[in-house]
């Protein structure tokens, strides 16, 4: 599967709210940029869309189910789980 379009939406952040600005071009990808907007809406709305592991941002070209900021935040969060799990 292909990777976002990373400057297909643009995240600003202004005071206490966010702002999301959707590039879409004539017709090329149009209904699938409106509904990641949509689903970075939503996380935008729910917590700040924010890392599970360190509560840093998560970047705007990540995906938009993405839960964290970066693959090695995503690794300790799963050996933390792990290890929790064994013991």
């Amino acid at each position: 599967m292909p990777a976002p379009d990373p400057s297909g939406v643009t995240i600003d952040r202004q005071g206490g709210g966010f702002s999301l600005l959707v590039d879409t071009f004539l017709l090329s990808g149009r209904t699938q940029r409106m509904a990641r907007a949509g689903r970075i809406a939503h996380n935008l709305r729910r917590d700040g869309w924010a890392c599970l592991w360190c509560k840093r941002p998560v970047p705007e070209f990540r995906r938009a189910d993405a839960l964290y900021c970066c693959e090695g935040c995503r690794k300790r969060a799963t050996r933390e789980r792990l290890s929790g799990l064994r013991n």
